[in-house]
């Protein structure tokens, strides 16, 4: 069964007066998601996961939900619920309601995977004529089949009448007045020109990117993010890039580093640039392209010299992300029960040092280390707290396990807190890390119990004078 739907804009209250913005109301219902959970949020920042609004809601027993969502204009609105990330467009003083797709579980696997990726797809909205959502949906629809066309046309070295495709997708929307949707078409005609390799970007860029920049619009950041996928990494490497690594690297001279990125022809204004380093800093931190302190540097510069408020606080966000794991910076907070429903913060252990370990308690590799994490507990529990963050399907399971075993460090249930495996960069088990006592990260990532962790720890206390 799927979601009736209505859609009422309210524009007038008390006659012809207008309403001041102030929410749109999301609302459906469908038996399958009967005690499902909906995560309602607006990103924050458009180049990594910040939000600026977040709540989760609990579907009724028939399936029945409905938030009201805070909005000040027009914006995209994500629902994530089982394996999907929903989009839906809405504007202030609207009511929508909607149809979700078929509930699909998502899997425990999938919950620890570091490779996991929601199934995004846009939502639908019924009996509305006209709605921008069913425009998307739509397009989307079509877009879809003919991007997966000239793909595989691509690889298979075959000709694609692009002009006429285009056309096609056109055609079916020509009655359509929405700025904001035949935005949207444009973007996504770049995409399809970009993925058929026959367009450079400078022309993409001009023609389909630009020209004005509108970071806020989903379709222009997915065509962003598409053309300029490892930008620094390849331009550096260029006669035009020429310096690049140098000005990152040493000289931490943002003008100088935002002149080289604007010689490019398809970087057409100063807001773009500062948008390619936003983008690619983050990527470069992890990859290793160029030195993590310098890249820090480099933020703080855009902090202090944005080419806009907004962009300020992006870097601000992004910087506090990435430094979250450098050695020297507090590591991302944590709030995470035991099994006794005892819940614990870093600042529970302030004084000591603080193993964090990720692990499971039935991996081969997490096993070996455990009875060396024992005798650390009975030890060493003067100046040094063993924490685990279990990952397992069921939180029971936890308290079993270290009853069981006769353990008796802390042992702390990961999913208490959904995200903590992607803030502390998890991608397999088991990881440990080092905080000091003054909460500060000493070891990022940590060596193992059967790696010697024990013997640095003491080179770490020896040469800090605290043995």
């Amino acid at each position: 069964m799927r979601i009736s739907v209505a859609i009422v804009c309210l524009l007038f209250v008390g006659g012809w007066g207008l309403l001041e913005a102030q929410s749109a109301t999301i609302r459906g219902t469908d038996p399958d998601y009967s005690g499902a959970s909906i995560h309602v949020s607006i990103p924050g920042n458009p180049f990594m996961t910040v939000l600026k609004y977040s709540e989760t809601i609990t579907c009724g027993d028939n399936g029945n939900f409905e938030i009201a969502v805070d909005v000040e204009t027009g914006t995209m609105v994500q629902l994530e619920t089982g394996i999907y990330q929903a989009t839906l467009y809405v504007e202030p003083d609207c009511s929508y309601e909607v149809v979700l797709p078929a509930y699909r579980k998502k899997e425990y696997a999938d919950r620890i995977s570091p490779f996991y990726q929601p199934l995004r797809v846009p939502l639908r909205v019924v009996n509305r004529s006209g709605d921008v959502n069913l425009d998307i949906y739509r397009f989307d629809s079509l877009f879809f089949r003919v991007n997966e066309e000239v793909i595989l046309s691509r690889r298979l070295g075959k000709e694609t009448d692009m002009d006429s495709m285009i056309h096609w997708l056109e055609s079916a929307f020509e009655g359509d007045t929405s700025l904001f949707f035949n935005k949207y078409q444009r973007y996504k005609y770049g995409v399809l020109k970009l993925n058929q390799g026959k367009t450079g970007l400078e022309a993409i860029s001009k023609k389909y990117l630009g020209p004005v920049v509108s970071e806020s619009h989903p379709g222009f950041m997915e065509l962003f993010n598409a053309m300029f996928k490892d930008f620094l990494f390849y331009y550096s490497r260029t006669p035009d890039g020429n310096g690049l690594r140098n000005h990152i690297n040493r000289t931490h001279h943002l003008d100088s580093v935002r002149n080289i990125i604007g010689r490019h022809p398809s970087v057409w204004n100063d807001t773009l640039v500062d948008m390619i380093l936003l983008q690619e800093l983050s990527v470069a931190f992890y990859r290793g392209d160029f030195h993590k302190e310098a890249i820090l540097i480099l933020l703080d510069s855009m902090v202090m010299d944005p080419v806009n408020p907004a962009f300020a606080v992006y870097a601000k966000q992004i910087k506090k992300k990435l430094s979250s794991l450098v050695v020297g910076h507090p590591p991302p907070r944590f709030t995470l029960s035991d099994p006794d429903g005892n819940h614990y913060t870093p600042d529970d252990f302030a004084g000591k040092y603080i193993y964090l370990i990720f692990c499971t308690p039935d991996h081969y590799g997490c096993m070996m280390e455990y009875p060396f994490l024992q005798s650390y507990h009975l030890k060493h529990s003067a100046y040094l707290e063993v924490v685990t963050v279990m990952v397992t399907e069921e939180k029971d399971l936890v308290g079993a396990f270290m009853r069981r075993n006769g353990y008796g460090w802390k042992a702390l249930y990961y999913d208490d807190q959904p995200g903590i495996l992607e803030d502390y960069l998890v991608k397999a088990f088991p990881m440990a890390y080092l905080i000091g006592p003054d909460g500060n990260l000493v070891l990022s990532p940590s060596s193992l119990p059967t790696d010697g962790f024990e013997q640095q720890l003491f080179r770490i206390m020896r040469s800090r004078g605290e043995i």
